[in-house]
């Protein structure tokens, strides 16, 4: 699906349903080809990690441009926050490697998807309880001394983030982000991503009174948010049925 079809699903200028799916099962192909080279992928972020001296992200969004036959025309980290960092440095050589293989079954346009470090990123997500989505962002910790952990956390600007709106109740995903978010779930079922993210996002609105945050008070109003990631879920599994 390229990125005017992007536009359309934004502004819902054509049905819902048939672009929904189009662009399920394009990012189902890409996220498979990327689980095939995980060790790779997690290589690079240790890298990454060993050099800072600490766990910064454990997801970075890539953009690739493919041609007809799944050829690719061009593919880098997405986002100039990223540009002339050690992730760029480090994953480099990888997305050369991605450049070179065509993606199977992938139809012409341009994808934006995540490079995910798989080990990382499980840990994140392993626990028993549930934490606000700003402590989500730190979970892992310092993996060195606090005074080393400023020094580096000096060069990291502060765009390279987790996505971890996807677990904030007062920011709406977006139909394109509930693609990905089914996307990921269904290469990667073990993390239970769409499961932990509705289930954080619950929790959250369910602060006391005292501590209200936005979304809070429009639930007072009776202006429910919409479930977004929900709905795609809903397509998707009447796709299946």
């Amino acid at each position: 699906m390229s990125e005017m079809s992007f536009a359309r699903l934004r502004d819902w200028t054509e049905p819902a349903h048939p672009a929904v799916i189009r662009l399920y099962e394009d990012l189902i192909q890409v996220y498979r080809s990327m689980r095939e080279r995980q060790e790779e992928i997690d290589a690079a972020f240790d890298r990454v990690a060993s050099q800072i001296g600490f766990v910064v992200t454990t997801t970075l969004p890539v953009r690739v441009q493919i041609a007809e036959k799944g050829a690719v025309k061009q593919v880098q980290l997405d986002g100039e926050a990223l540009q002339g960092t050690i992730f760029e440095k480090e994953l480099s050589g990888f997305l050369k490697q991605i450049a070179e293989k065509p993606f199977t079954g992938v139809p012409a346009g341009t994808y934006r998807f995540y490079l995910i470090w798989y080990n990382a990123l499980k840990l994140k997500l392993r626990r028993d309880w549930l934490e606000p989505a700003h402590v989500l962002q730190g979970l892992l910790g310092s993996l060195v001394s606090p005074a080393t952990t400023a020094v580096s956390a000096s060069a990291i600007r502060p765009e390279v983030r987790e996505p971890t709106h996807w677990f904030d109740p007062g920011v709406i995903i977006a139909m394109e982000d509930a693609v990905v978010i089914s996307a990921i779930d269904e290469v990667y079922p073990e993390l239970r991503l769409a499961e932990r993210i509705s289930a954080d996002r619950l929790a959250i609105r369910r602060i006391r009174p005292e501590v209200m945050e936005p979304p809070h008070f429009r639930d007072l109003l009776g202006l429910k948010e919409r479930d977004v990631l929900s709905e795609v879920r809903a397509i998707l599994g009447k796709q299946r049925g």
